[in-house]
């Protein structure tokens, strides 16, 4: 589907093809390594680590991705009946560790105000930002911590009684850690959820000749809609492609009942853009190489 545009300009899809998304994507990669001498992405590969109690079942996990050499914690999970005895500070000092090890210096996490905010302090993170554009006052807190300064050591004891912690990035384990962490929400957050879900959404737009020159793509989820990128070709810029693709998001998400919008922008990245389109500034991590900063912004809607 195409939305109406004027005459001299370029409209946006509402609906393109995996191929198109993937021309998108790749022009909005080559600009991030662009401006980080190619080490947006380091490191790789991301590390996942399970727990498995004696009999070898998966009862807890951590799921890790990387960003501009920053370890990002994005699923920890324990069983309830292994709570409190350690094992979620293993899952995270273990993952630190391997990040360390191949090259990490920080490490980043966001957690809702219901999940482990003061988990995540006990073991060294800093709370950097706070956001509160969900419905019903539900506010998340981003954490970061450095890690390049702790001692190279395996968290692994040799307590035989512990269950044990290893790499494992198979999908069917990422797919039991993820599930173990959704059946943990509490059921007045099961029932936001489903009022107001994660839907993903792409928007782009082409030229006359038929070439991807901008889009946009995110989601919606309880109430905000999250902006995880964000491009327009360098030949358009300036031209208020950028404006009109964030303008239709937007609008979608205010369809969805969404009351506010959140992104997160690199200083090298599109800061100034994004601050005269009504994004303001509520945190800001130092957790990355070369004096790069990371902006958290918001807007309401």
């Amino acid at each position: 589907m195409k939305t109406h545009a004027g005459p001299n300009r370029f409209q946006i899809i509402t609906n393109p093809t995996d191929d198109e998304v993937k021309e998108f994507q790749k022009g909005l990669g080559v600009y991030n390594l662009e401006q980080t001498n190619g080490e947006f992405n380091s490191p790789q590969p991301w590390i996942n680590l399970v727990l498995r109690d004696h009999e070898g079942t998966i009862v807890g996990g951590i799921l890790t991705s990387t960003l501009y050499w920053s370890q990002y914690l994005e699923v920890l999970w324990v069983d309830d009946k292994y709570r409190g005895l350690g094992y979620g500070r293993d899952l995270v000092l273990e993952a630190h560790r391997l990040a360390k090890k191949n090259g990490c210096i920080t490490s980043h996490t966001y957690t809702f105000s219901w999940q482990a905010p003061d988990f995540y302090q006990a073991i060294g993170f800093k709370l950097i930002a706070t956001y509160d554009g969900y419905h019903e006052g539900i506010t998340e807190l981003i954490l970061m911590k450095r890690i390049d300064t702790i001692d190279d050591v395996s968290t692994q004891k040799v307590d035989s009684t512990r269950f044990t912690i290893s790499e494992d990035s198979t999908e069917e384990s990422q797919k039991i850690v993820s599930k173990g962490l959704r059946a943990s929400h509490g059921e007045h957050i099961l029932s936001l959820m489903k009022e107001y879900p994660h839907v993903g959404f792409k928007l782009l737009t082409k030229n006359d000749e038929g070439q991807v020159c901008g889009g946009v793509k995110g989601y919606t989820t309880l109430g905000t809609m999250f902006v995880e990128g964000l491009w327009v070709d360098k030949r358009y810029r300036g031209q208020g492609y950028g404006k009109d693709l964030l303008m239709h998001a937007e609008k979608l998400a205010k369809e969805k009942g969404c009351i506010a919008a959140q992104t997160a922008c690199f200083s090298f990245q599109n800061l100034g853009f994004m601050r005269k389109q009504g994004f303001n500034t509520y945190g800001i991590s130092d957790g990355y190489p070369n004096e790069a900063k990371e902006y958290y912004l918001i807007k309401k809607l």
